[in-house]
């Protein structure tokens, strides 16, 4: 009997922004908020179940849905109750993920907004499709 393989292919069209930050994750929250005239509001943890580990990662998330405009902002942490989401990315403690279309003048914009934002100490654009871990983006 033949063997098939299913072999799935996901879209990463998102933006991701790493975002390093001493702060805790509701106070850049809220920064983000005034800065970028958002309304970030926590929900449920990100949780990833992985291989390795008995017990599923669980990572802080906020959200926002900007009907207007068709967008979709998270906040989630990198650093989680047993691990990173994407480990390659070790200099990020947060990463600011958008889902929709968005011109490269918005991102650019949005970019210089993070930076400027208080208690943000570096943002940099990450291109999800080079991450090895690129699937505990998946929600």
């Amino acid at each position: 009997m033949a063997k098939l393989i299913l072999d799935i292919e996901y879209d990463y069209n998102f933006i991701l922004f790493g975002i390093s930050c001493h702060e805790r994750d509701y106070r850049l929250s809220w920064a983000l908020n005034n800065t970028l005239h958002l309304e970030l509001a926590k929900t449920e943890d990100l949780k990833i179940d992985t291989k390795k580990q008995k017990e599923s990662l669980s990572h802080a998330t906020f959200y926002y849905a900007n009907e207007q405009d068709y967008l979709e902002y998270y906040l989630i942490a990198n650093k989680g109750t047993m691990g990173l989401l994407l480990p390659e990315q070790k200099a990020a403690d947060f990463f600011l993920l958008i889902k929709g279309s968005v011109t490269a003048e918005t991102k650019i914009l949005l970019l210089k907004a993070v930076k400027e934002t208080s208690g943000v100490l570096m943002v940099f654009e990450i291109d999800p499709n080079k991450l090895k871990s690129k699937e505990n983006l998946l929600f």
